[in-house]
């Protein structure tokens, strides 16, 4: 069983590298060995783990499933995996890719890398003085970011895990409901999404 999960990302957006570019940019985005973006796996895991919390807080699911009553294990601790008391953690049931670019754009952009330039812009902020309204010495930045663009990533089963194998009917027939509901609650990845980066809108469909 195998979900694709697009992000149709609608601004700007930025996932830190960690890195400085000297004069090009302050900060620059996280980019793969061929220097193309990409959304990190372990980051559209927290969007994901963070999407069903709020999601179980309120409810939403009803379904039950076959827990650990001693660590009191929940939906979210089935897919995601959880910490165990004694420091040991256990794994869930989900594996999730990269959002990656589409084979056939990350082809044509090995094959032009020139093109690749177009893929990113630098943007820049500064820091007002609240009394003057005039902006602070040395408060200049610039941000590197990448364009709007579609992303894919896949989720996958772990079907060898004994977790599943105890709810292997339920999470057959609701795990796609699961996933087409929470994704609602995405509407922003990166950083700097208080001014305006990362808007998305976010969907999945399951292979055939």
């Amino acid at each position: 069983m195998i979900f694709n999960m697009e992000f149709n990302i609608q601004s700007y957006w930025h996932v830190g590298s960690g890195l400085e570019g000297g004069a090009y940019a302050d900060a620059l985005v996280l980019k793969n060995t061929q220097q193309l973006p990409y959304l990190p796996g372990k980051s559209i895991k927290g969007l994901l783990r963070d999407a069903f919390t709020r999601a179980e807080k309120n409810n939403w699911f009803t379904d039950v499933i076959s827990t650990d009553v001693e660590n009191k294990n929940t939906l979210v601790d089935l897919l995601f995996g959880h910490e165990n008391k004694d420091g040991s953690s256990n794994q869930g049931l989900l594996q999730i890719s990269s959002g990656v670019l589409s084979s056939q754009e990350i082809n044509f952009l090995t094959q032009h890398p020139q093109a690749k330039s177009q893929l990113y812009k630098i943007t820049y902020s500064t820091a007002i003085n609240g009394e003057t309204g005039v902006a602070k010495n040395t408060s200049l930045r610039s941000l590197e970011v990448c364009v709007p663009m579609l992303l894919t990533a896949q989720i996958a089963l772990n079907t060898s895990h004994v977790a599943y194998l105890e709810n292997k009917s339920l999470v057959n027939e609701k795990l796609n409901v699961w996933l087409e509901q929470v994704v609602s609650f995405i509407t922003e990845i990166g950083a700097k999404r208080h001014r305006g980066l990362g808007k998305v809108i976010v969907n999945v469909k399951q292979e055939l």
